[in-house]
């Protein structure tokens, strides 16, 4: 049986260095999400809100601990192999989600 799967925002980034240099102008923090935000995701489907190209990039991962198993190996990176913190891949506003197996 699948686990759901909290997803929640620790932080989001703004570099303003490489906005100046590569961005549109304007180009402001992440839209779609801000910090304390929850998500919750069946362990396939991504929850209603999610940035699409963050579900992307964190999918795999809620996948595996939808499904009991480790997102890295045990005692090599987290204290906690029930969780997982991934960024989405947007190198000017990534935004960091904590993933957590309930």
């Amino acid at each position: 049986m699948r686990k759901k799967i909290k997803i929640t925002v620790l932080r989001t980034e703004y570099d303003q260095e490489l906005a100046e240099q590569y961005a549109i102008p304007n180009l402001g923090m992440c839209p779609f999400h801000h910090k304390g935000q929850v998500l919750c995701s069946d362990g396939t489907n991504p929850p209603d809100g999610m940035c699409g190209v963050a579900w992307q990039a964190i999918a795999p991962m809620v996948r595996q601990l939808s499904l009991g198993e480790l997102v890295q190996p045990s005692g090599t990176w987290l204290k906690d192999d029930r969780v997982g913190v991934f960024a989405c891949p947007d190198g000017i506003r990534p935004v960091i989600f904590l993933l957590e197996a309930e």
